[in-house]
């Protein structure tokens, strides 16, 4: 994914978060998809995660033999393919075309790492994450439990977001 992909995504999320009146951490990914017309739903089937249109709204489903952490990023997930890929609420004609198209977290093709960026920047906005970051570093070493612990994440997907945003070395 280029630089000018990343930084497009972070700033649809950012768009995203303040039209949905989102400061911090998010509480409730659950909240969120309701605010945005969406409905999530238990699909023991389902390995991970998927979204699709319904009507003029959307759906997601999730395993429910996930952790809450996975699961909270799972959704956000879902929602980077929902905008990015379906164009929902955000290009109208792509919107209309996505009938039968179900998106499935899942593989490791340009869109999945979209996803992934755009779950990342969703959870963890990077001027939050920057100033969390600073403070829990004790001279060279970031605390990344405690950063995880602030947006309810994973520990791995605190550090990942650390990483690519350059903050943290690879």
């Amino acid at each position: 994914m280029t630089t000018a992909t990343r930084d497009m995504i972070n700033s649809i999320t950012e768009d995203i978060r303040q039209v949905l009146g989102i400061q911090g951490p998010i509480q409730n990914m659950d909240d969120v998809v309701y605010k945005l017309g969406g409905t999530i739903q238990d699909d023991f089937l389902c390995s991970d995660g998927t979204v699709s249109k319904e009507g003029r709204t959307f759906k997601i489903q999730v395993s429910p033999f996930q952790s809450q952490k996975r699961r909270r990023f799972t959704i956000a997930h879902e929602l980077g393919h929902l905008f990015l890929h379906m164009g929902y609420l955000i290009d109208e004609e792509l919107w209309d075309e996505q009938e039968d198209n179900i998106y499935h977290r899942s593989g490791s093709s340009e869109q999945e790492y979209q996803a992934n960026e755009f779950a990342a920047a969703f959870l963890m906005p990077r001027n939050e994450y920057k100033k969390v970051m600073d403070e829990h570093t004790d001279g060279s070493l970031v605390n990344t439990a405690e950063i995880a612990r602030h947006f309810h994440v994973s520990v791995s997907a605190a550090a990942n977001r650390g990483k690519w945003l350059g903050y943290l070395k690879w």
